[in-house]
């Protein structure tokens, strides 16, 4: 902008003084013209009001004699017949204008350039006017020099002001980004410690707590990424161990081969499965290598065929498992996942069960919603830990947990399977009160209104 300025006003700023002053002797010319066509009677006053806002000189001749008596200091005045011959010739050679911007030596400035503009009229009488216009361009040297002077004053402070600006800058922006960055390297591994000296500004202040809850997350993450392996090795071990034992004592004991030791066998070998099945199901999920295939069906019929699966802890483990089911409530979304959701809100409440070994299951019309709840009575859940709970990583403590057929992934498929479905779904906990799984679908359209009506 600097440059931009020193060229405007040094190199620029004669030619285009000089172009307007010719500017301004045209315009003088054409004001008198007009006057001279309109028969003005004031005309010598409008001449000596635009000689002074133009500060130019103006002659008039009518056939070749003076209308105006100007000032004998004005070039125009101080012609000879030979000097004004010649400006007549050359305009009468170039259609009546012709204009003639001359240099001559001055006496205190240096040399000047003069503006001779000079303009034939003729009317249809064949009677003829002449107006001459005449404008000395003064030298501007002094005040190139002195603007000059003032833009390197400008431009030292400004540069003064620049390196301030940039010392302020790095001492307050650029240096705490790169103390933050240098910190910011050992993110990947869960690591940052915000310095406070970089929290100069409220950018770098809300970068260091971004980074910091990253780190945070990071940390929590891989923690319980290990926590998922050793879980998933234990479950792993576990039935494979079975399977190896009672293998190894069918083969070295021929008495042992009987029903019931074929049994664990084949239920060691279908844990193996779950397990391996839900692992699969969430990486394709987590992938979006699952499509849903939804149809129109009875959620509360699915549900009552689901609970039926259960009957078996009813007996074998003293599970009480009430059902309170609104009839004909129908859904559109995939009903085989949708049953995946169901198993997996009942295994989670029977794994954490604790010894109050009570289960409620609902299913029930909300509004243009069908919702599906269960309820478990067990040890509940803090309420810091909620929001956790859906994570592929997360498992609630182990000791906690009963023996079960899950795999401990469930409710992170369940999340999947729900936000596929683009549904409302979550969990209302306290601890040693027990949680409340559910999640909403809606009704099919045609179902709703004939209902509301």
């Amino acid at each position: 902008m600097l440059l931009i300025i020193a060229l405007l006003q040094t190199k620029l700023l004669e030619p285009m003084y000089r172009q307007s002053r010719i500017e301004a002797v045209k315009e003088a010319e054409l004001i008198v013209e007009n006057r001279l066509e309109e028969d003005d009677d004031d005309l010598l006053t409008l001449i000596y009001q635009v000689s002074e806002e133009q500060n130019v000189c103006i002659r008039i001749l009518e056939d070749g004699s003076d209308f105006t008596t100007g000032n004998m200091g004005c070039r125009l005045y101080r012609m000879s017949e030979r000097e004004l011959y010649t400006e007549l010739s050359r305009a009468a050679s170039n259609n009546n204008a012709y204009m003639n911007v001359s240099d001559r030596a001055g006496f205190f400035e240096g040399p000047l350039s003069d503006i001779m503009y000079t303009r034939i009229i003729e009317d249809d009488d064949d009677e003829m006017t002449v107006i001459m216009v005449n404008a000395t361009i003064s030298p501007l040297d002094a005040a190139v020099d002195t603007l000059a002077k003032q833009l390197l004053i400008i431009a030292g402070a400004m540069v003064a002001g620049v390196l301030i600006l940039v010392a302020f800058l790095n001492r307050n922006v650029a240096r705490p980004l790169t103390q933050i960055n240098t910190a910011a390297r050992e993110l990947s591994h869960g690591s940052y410690e915000a310095d406070p000296s970089t929290d100069k500004y409220r950018e770098a202040e809300e970068l260091n707590k971004t980074l910091t809850q990253a780190a945070e997350d990071i940390r929590k993450a891989d923690q319980a990424k290990r926590d998922l392996l050793g879980n998933v090795s234990h479950d792993l071990r576990t039935p494979l161990t079975m399977i190896t034992g009672y293998g190894e004592m069918m083969r070295d004991l021929p008495e042992e081969k009987t029903d019931e030791n074929l049994q664990v066998i084949i239920d060691e070998a279908n844990r193996l499965s779950v397990l391996v099945n839900d692992l699969l199901d969430l990486s394709r999920l987590q992938a979006g290598r699952i499509e849903l295939h939804p149809e129109a069906f009875d959620l509360s019929a699915l549900v009552e065929d689901e609970l039926r699966k259960y009957d078996v802890y009813k007996v074998r483990d003293g599970f009480t498992i009430r059902s309170e089911i609104a009839e004909d409530l129908l859904v559109t979304a995939d009903r085989q996942r949708i049953a995946q959701v169901i198993n997996n809100f009942m295994t989670n409440a029977i794994n954490y069960s604790g010894d109050i070994k009570e289960i409620t299951v609902r299913v029930m019309r909300q509004d243009d919603l069908a919702r599906v709840e269960v309820e478990d009575r067990g040890r509940g859940i803090e309420p810091e830990r909620l929001p956790d709970i859906w994570d592929r990583y997360y498992k609630i403590d182990r000791e906690h947990v009963r023996f079960s057929q899950g795999s401990g992934i469930g409710l992170s498929i369940v999340r999947e399977i729900l936000e596929l479905h683009q549904a409302k779904y979550g969990v209302s906990s306290k601890p040693d009160e027990g949680s409340v799984f559910w999640f909403c679908l809606p009704l099919v359209k045609e179902q709703h209104n004939v209902e509301s009506k």
